[in-house]
């Protein structure tokens, strides 16, 4: 049965899930920032529309109000100063009181967990020890929509986005973490998942299952895609922060297509 999805902020992961939803014969409409972008989306099947959460007080209205599934993936980024969050929540909020929707999902970020050594749930850290940007961010969108989905991803990888390129010739500084990815096919499966199940007011990490060292991922990216390797690793940060996805897999039943970083 076909679905009416709504995507606001169609970035690299809003734009798999919306090109993986066409397919799927479903009706998609979509917001991004630049009438460019909108373009793009209009070419895809999309019905886009630009709307800029940090600088329009009065973002336009849609041609429909009225949706199945909303899928909010407007970022947070370490250079936004708190009051810049709270101004485009404000507005993404109001944007979307104005509309209808049965079921709602958030793209968050596993950066919201401090950097520690330790295996962390949803639940490990009480509120004033996360990152307070990106809680501010969630927080606020919880608290209008309490039935609303968060799904905190991790370090984002698929299509042409590998782990080697970054490294090419340097000093990579950060080999001996421990590696928080997840594969974009599994967050549209996902998503389907959650969609299927009518899940509301849940909270996942969205991690791959198994969590190895960064500068194996890099050599093993290096190996499959031709990219040269680092010059070399240093070892002065050996994090072994694991973000666990067991939270996820029990209530969804769900089987990564990739379990590890390594098969990227």
């Amino acid at each position: 049965m076909s679905m009416k999805v709504l995507i606001v902020g169609c970035g690299w992961v809003g734009t798999y899930v919306a090109s993986q939803l066409l397919r799927e014969g479903h009706d998609l409409w979509g917001t991004c920032t630049t009438a460019e972008k909108a373009l793009k989306l209009a070419r895809m099947g999309l019905r886009s529309h630009v709307m800029n959460f940090d600088r329009d007080d009065r973002v336009g209205g849609l041609d429909e109000d009225t949706f199945d599934v909303v899928i909010i993936s407007v970022p947070i980024t370490h250079k936004d100063a708190p009051e810049t969050v709270k101004a485009r929540f404000e507005r993404l909020v109001t944007f979307l009181e104005k509309l209808s929707f049965r079921q709602s999902l958030f793209f968050g970020s596993v950066g919201i967990y401090p950097k520690v050594s330790a295996v962390i749930a949803e639940d490990t850290f009480d509120p004033h020890e996360l990152d307070q940007k990106l809680w501010l961010g969630e927080s606020r969108l919880r608290s209008a929509f309490p039935e609303l989905n968060v799904l905190r991803l991790g370090g984002l990888f698929g299509l042409e986005r590998t782990m080697a390129k970054h490294f090419v010739g340097r000093v990579c500084e950060i080999g001996y973490q421990t590696a928080n990815f997840v594969h974009v096919e599994d967050i549209y499966r996902i998503i389907l998942a959650m969609v299927n199940k009518k899940v509301q007011g849940r909270t996942y990490n969205v991690v791959c299952p198994e969590h190895p060292l960064k500068k194996d991922v890099i050599a093993v990216s290096a190996a499959k895609y031709g990219y040269g390797l680092p010059s070399s690793f240093t070892v002065t940060d050996q994090t072994a922060k694991i973000v666990s996805p067991e939270r996820l897999i029990a209530d969804l039943d769900y089987s990564f297509v990739y379990r590890s970083p390594l098969q990227f």
